[in-house]
């Protein structure tokens, strides 16, 4: 099962089967109607099946066989019930959870990455992070979906992408083990943590939100594979092209920790509500390894074994006008 947030009027949850996108209120609601008559079938669809992907993650996590169930009744009576599905090349993808309350991402984390950043001189071997590194947030304004455009700042030059494994949380957790983790992850999905680097020292730079929370500097989707439909985590191919060029091509096992650490050593400190997205990190091969950086016109396709393709075009922020200079000290 793939579940996606699309737009067709308004936003709307659905379900991917082969090539369409299948609605997953309307399917829920005439499903229920045909195998049970309820009189009900509209207000219940239409309550367990809200517009809010992260509301949906809220009131299904565990429980997503009934719409599973739907979906295949509805696919196969395609020919009477095919005005329920969109195909899926002509819809607009949104990000897979467009209002989570937080965005969650994490460092460091994979030690081929570590090894180039120590090779460069960005970050030495004793100050390799020792547990999971909890880097910074992203606010839910820098989300964008499949298909939409990176647009980087014009006073920036140093555009870098990073294709990074991201959990979508099903339950609140807080002070979880990572043996509990897993009943509390909704499902998993790509986000390309999109960022400038020239960001000087004094105004913070890596970790700036200048640098990482800029507007569709979270490009996130295209899809959420639920937890049980998907292989283990920590053992998928991750890979990256730029303009057709493979640039990063890793699996989830070079991770230092595993998913279900991550998490839970993420709740120690920050309690985390059902829609809430963890981003795990990313493996080398960005431009910061390479020197490759983003140029405006390019495209940056980041795969994960499992969960599909997120492929967004770069392009450069308009500004209404210049920003005033600082003026001097006294």
């Amino acid at each position: 099962m793939k579940l996606v947030t699309y737009f067709k009027e308004r936003p709307r949850i659905g379900s991917v089967r082969d090539d369409r996108i299948w609605d997953l209120r309307e399917t829920y609601a005439a499903y229920l109607f045909e195998t049970e008559r309820t009189p009900h079938y509209r207000a219940t669809a239409e309550r367990l099946v809200p517009e809010d992907m992260a509301l949906f993650v809220r009131l299904n996590h565990g429980r997503l066989s009934q719409y599973e169930e739907a979906v295949d009744y509805a696919a196969e009576r395609a020919g009477a019930w095919g005005h329920l599905s969109s195909k899926l090349e002509e819809t607009r993808l949104l990000p897979a959870v467009v209002a989570p309350s937080k965005i969650v991402c994490c460092g460091n984390s994979y030690k081929r990455y570590l090894i180039d950043l120590d090779q460069s001189g960005e970050v030495k071997k004793g100050d390799w992070p020792q547990d999971v590194k909890i880097s910074f947030f992203k606010p839910p304004t820098s989300l964008i979906g499949h298909g939409e455009p990176i647009l980087f700042p014009p006073d920036s030059e140093l555009w870098d992408y990073e294709n990074e494994l991201t959990v979508v949380i099903g339950r609140t957790c807080s002070g979880i083990t990572p043996d509990e983790a897993k009943h509390h992850i909704f499902g998993y999905t790509i986000l390309n943590d999109a960022c400038v680097r020239d960001i000087p020292h004094w105004a913070g730079r890596y970790d700036s939100p200048r640098g990482k929370a800029g507007d569709t500097f979270a490009p996130l989707g295209p899809c959420i594979v639920p937890a049980a439909s998907l292989k283990d985590p920590n053992n998928l191919r991750v890979r990256t092209w730029v303009d057709g060029e493979l640039r990063q091509d890793d699996t989830t096992a070079g991770l230092l920790w595993p998913v279900e650490r991550i998490i839970a050593y993420v709740s120690r400190y920050i309690k985390l509500l059902p829609g809430d997205v963890v981003s795990t990190g990313s493996t080398t091969g960005n431009a910061l390894i390479t020197g490759k950086w983003l140029k405006a016109g390019q495209s940056v396709r980041c795969e994960i074994e499992g969960i599909g393709v997120l492929e967004n075009k770069v392009g450069v922020k308009a500004w209404a006008s210049e920003f005033p200079p600082m003026p001097p000290r006294t």
